[in-house]
């Protein structure tokens, strides 16, 4: 809270507000201190002065102390005596100014912004507040030394708060007990979780079937009690701890069954009474602490059943039974410095059981009868691929920047995706081969004059082509075997058709989750046999090679000697005649595997 200060009546401060905000008014950790992350905090220590002012520093102090008392009754032996240990576990100094020792600054009147923060290790204590002489607190100290007169102190509080993760086992196990007393009774206790978020209700089911004729249900009380285990020295080792327990009653809640309601049938086998009672938690926590076991203090619920069951004969039995419950506060309900809820509503408890079921996971014995997802009839869902979104259930379809894009839906279905089909675009991409178009002949050209360090016009068509390669009387001075395949970039290596884009696309195959997505239903026709395959003749031409080097006529027998040094040079292919095309293709494949 802020503090103003005024001068003038014999005041020694002459700030006007001096005050500490934070940013976030309280620091969430989820998960135990072995688990969870580390959490940021910041603020700003603000201060107004309407007239100058002399200091000798500005401090900020966080400060984390840990107190562990109790008082033994006078009643018991060693009555009256009171145990107790105070520690500072955690501290944290900003100095904002500090003119040095012994000196002394002078603040022109204005406005004051000094900005920190903090990074909180996850294993920090959480906040433990509500017992008179038991607690874990975090308090933060801003103050202004004065030389001449009485320092200006402003003192905040900071509430940690730990909680549980949406993945909890606490949040999604049901808590039961249930067992059959012979002859008498079969009952079943049970709550849906057994995490609770304080100041909201528990939800107490019961099933009571009695066995025994003229057997009646009488009082059904229900109380949830906290335990505290108090320990002074908690580093010591167990056999030496001085440790204190302690018990008392949060709630209890009597319930009696309407005698004129008589019996119902449970579960289509048997007759009994079923039905549910609410605890409502108190709002407080000097009344009711959460769950916790840091710096000594360990405090645990669980809820005690008793059930009177009046036999015939006129006497009275009694049914009990007992489950753990855990209390733990949400930040969705917020703590006033009091240790109250500021909003104690039943709307806000019922919001911040809302916003928990929609983090945790679902509870297995609400959903086991679900319809899956593969019987649903996917047509009110389906939406076009390319104008749907994320949030459609075919939306991851039409992604253009998913390897698993595809056009639309209406592709799957209506596009002839047949293995005749499929045979007919691989029998036309080969035939494209074959006969491959000028422009695309010349980018397979110059690729090859690339690969093999020579200008274009030495590098010829392929073999079987009828393009005319003009000759000249030079000879390329490079042989191939001074080709630096070591530098030859990825890919190079081998012949680049357009062709293979398609086949590329042809043969993606799209993962479980897609495939599992899509609405293809087989067609009529099934798919040929592996020796139908194989038997029919299909042409597959010969890979035609881009690095053959078409040499020129020589002017003397110079070339000519030297023509018949290259050619016994290993890596290098001399083109002489169409019958030594299968001989040059073959070294031309050797060349590359020794690369």
């Amino acid at each position: 809270m802020a503090l103003s200060f005024f001068s003038g009546g014999g005041s020694a401060s002459h700030a006007k507000y001096f005050d500490i905000r934070l940013d976030d008014d309280y620091i969430v950790f989820r998960g135990g201190e072995q688990e969870a992350a580390s959490a940021h905090l910041s603020g700003k220590l603000l201060l107004c002065l309407s007239e100058p002012l002399s200091m000798k520093h500005i401090r900020l102090h966080l400060t984390g102390i840990s107190r562990v008392c109790w008082h033994l009754p006078s009643s018991s032996a060693g009555g009256g005596r009171k145990s107790w240990r105070e520690r500072v576990f955690f501290e944290k100094t900003w100095k904002f100014r500090d003119p040095g020792k012994g000196k002394t600054e002078l603040l022109p009147a204005g406005n004051y912004e000094y900005p920190f923060n903090i990074v909180l290790e996850g294993s920090m204590p959480e906040s433990v507040e509500g017992l008179s002489d038991t607690y874990v607190t975090y308090r933060f100290k801003a103050e202004i030394g004065r030389k001449y007169a009485k320092d200006i102190i402003v003192r905040k509080p900071l509430r940690i708060i730990r909680t549980l993760e949406s993945s909890a086992l606490e949040l999604s196990h049901a808590m039961s007990v249930e067992n059959i007393w012979p002859n008498k009774i079969e009952y079943s206790i049970s709550t849906p979780t057994k995490a609770v978020i304080f100041g909201t209700s528990i939800r107490v089911d019961f099933k009571l079937i009695p066995l025994l004729k003229g057997l009646r249900i009488g009082q059904i009380v229900s109380q949830l009690i906290e335990s505290h285990d108090l320990t002074l020295n908690p580093e010591d080792h167990d056999s030496i701890r001085n440790t204190y327990k302690n018990t008392r009653t949060i709630l209890s809640d009597e319930y009696e069954l309407d005698p004129d309601g008589g019996l119902e049938i449970i579960d289509e086998a048997a007759e009994g009474y079923q039905f549910s009672r609410f605890l409502d938690l108190p709002k407080t926590l000097t009344r009711c602490l959460q769950d916790t076991d840091t710096r000594g203090i360990k405090i645990r619920h669980k809820l005690k059943f008793r059930v009177q069951l009046l036999n015939p004969d006129s006497h009275v039995s009694e049914l009990r039974a007992t489950l753990p419950v855990s209390i733990f506060i949400s930040p969705n309900l917020a703590i006033d410095d009091n240790n109250n809820l500021v909003d104690q509503t039943p709307q806000s408890a019922q919001r911040a059981i809302n916003d928990l079921a929609q983090q945790a996971p679902p509870l297995y014995g609400e959903h086991q009868f679900d319809q899956l997802y593969s019987e649903l009839d996917p047509a009110g869902y389906r939406t076009p691929g390319p104008g749907s979104g994320p949030g459609t259930p075919f939306g991851t379809l039409s992604r253009n920047l998913s390897s698993e894009h595809l056009p639309s839906m209406n592709a799957l279905t209506s596009t002839d995706i047949s293995a005749s089909a499929l045979h007919t675009r691989l029998s036309n991409l080969h035939a494209s081969r074959n006969t491959p178009s000028p422009p695309e002949l010349e980018n397979q050209i110059e690729n090859d004059s690339r690969l093999l360090g020579v200008p274009p016009e030495y590098v010829g068509p392929p073999s079987g082509s009828n393009t005319h390669t003009p000759t000249s009387p030079e000879l390329s001075r490079r042989p191939s075997d001074e080709v630096d395949h070591d530098h030859v970039p990825s890919g190079m290596a081998t012949p680049f058709h357009p062709q293979y884009a398609e086949v590329e696309t042809l043969s993606r195959v799209p993962s479980y989750s897609t495939a599992v997505r899509s609405t293809v239903r087989p067609h009529d026709s099934e798919l040929p046999a592996y020796q139908t395959v194989i038997a029919e003749d299909i042409a597959i031409p010969t890979l035609q090679s881009p690095q053959q080097a078409h040499v020129r006529s020589a002017r003397n027998s110079s070339y000519h000697s030297s023509l018949d040094v290259l050619h016994h040079r290993p890596g290098l292919v001399h083109s002489s005649s169409h019958n030594n095309d299968e001989e040059r293709r073959l070294r031309l494949v050797q060349a590359r595997a020794r690369v």
